[in-house]
């Protein structure tokens, strides 16, 4: 079993809704850090037939130039994908003394889901509108 390889892959990918506003920070480099909540959502039928669902609530990281987008274009409540790895984050709880530890997602890329909001302007349009031309538009074809 030792010759057996195998690849170290550490990929995730969730889509939910935002739980909190971004946070956005800046470490003392000038890197820019923002910290979101995401909620995701499994519908589910029990063995009796009655429906279910239960909810994963995951603390996300983003990073650098993604951080500043994401600050400034989504908001509590927001449908978003994140792609990215899983990290985990230790500590010592200061009352207890105790050692703890977090996993949380630290996301390459966050694309909002819904396209109300794209640009920050609330009345553009609904899902999947975006771009696509009015009965008012003139269409050169």
């Amino acid at each position: 079993m030792s010759d057996l390889r195998m690849p170290d892959i550490n990929m995730v990918m969730e889509a939910g809704r935002l739980t909190r506003d971004p946070e956005l920070q800046f470490i003392a480099n000038g890197t820019a850090l923002c910290k979101l909540g995401l909620a995701v959502s499994r519908k589910y039928k029990t063995k009796e037939g009655s429906p279910k669902e239960e909810t994963l609530f995951v603390n996300v990281t983003v990073w650098g130039k993604s951080a500043e987008w994401v600050n400034g274009h989504i908001k509590k409540g927001y449908p978003v994908m994140v792609q990215g790895r899983l990290t985990s984050n230790e500590w010592e709880d200061k009352t207890t003394g105790q050692k703890r530890t977090a996993i949380e997602i630290t996301a390459d890329r966050v694309q909002q889901l819904n396209w109300d909001n794209l640009n920050g302007d609330s009345s553009s349009g609904s899902q999947g509108e975006i771009g696509e031309p009015s009965q008012e538009d003139d269409i050169p074809f």
